[in-house]
């Protein structure tokens, strides 16, 4: 089997100070930490400080030569003119709310966007500067959330190989259907899964310039949405050069393709709480039904990054 290259990033946007979303930067450390003594080599995208945290961490893992840091210092002129559309409709009140979450991120937060769609624009640079051959890997630096669904970190000590097809791999928590992309906006629908995304080296760059196409054309219509809703316009695009992976989480990528051995949670508690929630329905009791639903709602929405 072919060993992956991964590519990973990671930049401070102030999720530490986003009401009901806080993520602080050391938790998102701590959230690779987890995760980071896979073997495969690794390609970080970051901050000087982050990436200073990074390189002690791979050491730590005795991964230190197999570790290749690249220090962005403004992300936000790697795509000027992108990153000033989306500020300009997520400006725009009207659009936001028109949401059904207005007050999540993807809503109303141009920074949080604009990185979440840039993963295919770091793997692509990767391959363009040789960093990355093969079959390349994106993995989110906060993937399974210190252990939120693969529950043993010292699992982590392996070397990812898997033999994919020569498309690009995504992994959907739905079923790929033919919503219009307004109501996927408007609903905040979620399909991808986008903590991992795995594509032969030569196809990176027409991704990247997939989901470039994508924002631009969302942010011609008034609107801007996260890597979900463009990994989904991406697919729609050329869906032949695209392989969907049906998961039932949003961690479980890995397992379901080379990391078998991953001891999964045994209990989700969102899950959990939607089946309270429709007990309650059933028996009549609507009022109850609803605060678990809204419950449920929290908690799914806290474990989709």
């Amino acid at each position: 089997m072919s060993e992956i290259t991964i590519v990973s990033g990671f930049f401070d946007i102030g999720r530490g100070d986003m009401a009901g979303f806080q993520r602080s930067t050391q938790k998102y450390v701590e959230y690779f930490r987890f995760w980071a003594r896979m073997k495969n080599k690794l390609v970080v995208y970051t901050d000087k400080v982050t990436a200073e945290q990074v390189l002690k961490i791979r050491d730590s893992f005795h991964l230190k030569d197999r570790t290749r840091i690249i220090i962005i210092d403004d992300v936000y002129k790697l795509e000027p003119d992108l990153f000033k559309q989306i500020c300009v409709v997520t400006d725009n009140k009207e659009a936001v709310n028109f949401r059904t979450c207005p007050q999540n991120p993807e809503s109303w937060n141009p920074k949080y966007n604009y990185v979440t769609c840039l993963k295919p624009y770091f793997v692509a640079d990767a391959v363009k500067n040789g960093y990355a051959d093969g079959m390349v890997a994106w993995v989110d630096f906060g993937y399974n959330h210190g252990g939120q669904t693969c529950i043993h970190a010292e699992e982590f000590d392996f070397l990812w190989c898997y033999d994919f097809t020569p498309k690009i791999h995504l992994f959907a928590m739905e079923p790929m259907d033919d919503m219009p992309v307004f109501e996927i906006v408007r609903t905040m629908r979620a399909y991808i899964a986008g903590a991992i995304m795995a594509a032969p080296a030569p196809l990176w760059q027409e991704f990247a310039d997939l989901y470039k196409q994508s924002v631009l054309h969302l942010t011609h219509c008034g609107f801007a949405d996260d890597d979900q809703t463009v990994s989904v316009m991406a697919y729609r695009e050329n869906p032949d050069l695209f392989e969907i992976h049906p998961v039932d989480d949003w961690f479980i990528a890995l397992k379901e393709v080379g990391g078998e051995h991953l001891t999964r949670a045994s209990k989700i508690q969102y899950k959990e709480s939607k089946k309270q929630a429709q007990a309650l329905w059933q028996a009549g009791n609507y009022t109850q039904a609803l605060k678990w639903y809204g419950k449920y709602a929290r908690e799914k929405l806290q474990t989709k990054r």
